[in-house]
């Protein structure tokens, strides 16, 4: 992995990223000017999920390589603000609960489920759902049912497996 520095345009903040040697971008984390800071692995009110969705080449002029050690700095710092919601998020889903929820978003590490817990986000390998899902199931708001088999510390992801896609959507005004 790779790991990369963009200080944006005035008012842009500073821009972090973790990429493999395509390009890929595993985690990112933006430090706006004001103090507050997002970071991909926690959806935000505005901004939802926030991934660069596109490789990204680190020749650019505009990225300054940093060192893993300082990324890993910067994401840790902002995993202790979030602890509380973690410790809390892996006593309501120990391993082999059975869960429900929804898809959210889809990343390089897999599909992102919303569990319908503050800051509770589970993670369940894509292409296992693809080789058992319609295609036409396979967007954001679609019902998931699986079990949890451990924990990703590194981005304070629930990991679900076996996973598998319904065929109805969740609406907003209903409770999973």
């Amino acid at each position: 992995m790779k790991y990369l520095k963009d200080i944006q345009e005035p008012g842009m903040g500073t821009w972090y990223f973790e990429i493999d040697n395509n390009g890929v971008v595993y985690r990112q984390m933006v430090y706006h000017d004001d103090g507050i800071c997002i970071t991909s692995n926690r959806k935000h009110d505005h901004d939802h999920y926030m991934l660069v969705e596109h490789p990204l080449n680190p020749q650019e002029s505009y990225y300054k390589e940093i060192s893993q050690a300082e990324f890993e700095q910067l994401w840790h710092e902002q995993l202790k603000l979030g602890m509380e919601y973690w410790y809390r998020t892996k006593s309501l889903f120990p391993v082999g609960t059975r869960v429900e929820g929804y898809i959210e978003a889809f990343f390089p590490q897999g599909t992102l489920i919303n569990l319908q817990e503050p800051q509770a986000v589970g993670i369940t390998d894509t292409s296992a759902l693809k080789t058992i899902t319609p295609a036409e199931w396979l967007y954001p708001r679609y019902r998931v049912i699986a079990e949890v088999s451990g924990y990703d510390e590194i981005n304070q992801w629930v990991l679900l497996t076996p996973a598998e896609v319904m065929g109805s959507q969740y609406e907003q005004n209903e409770g999973l």
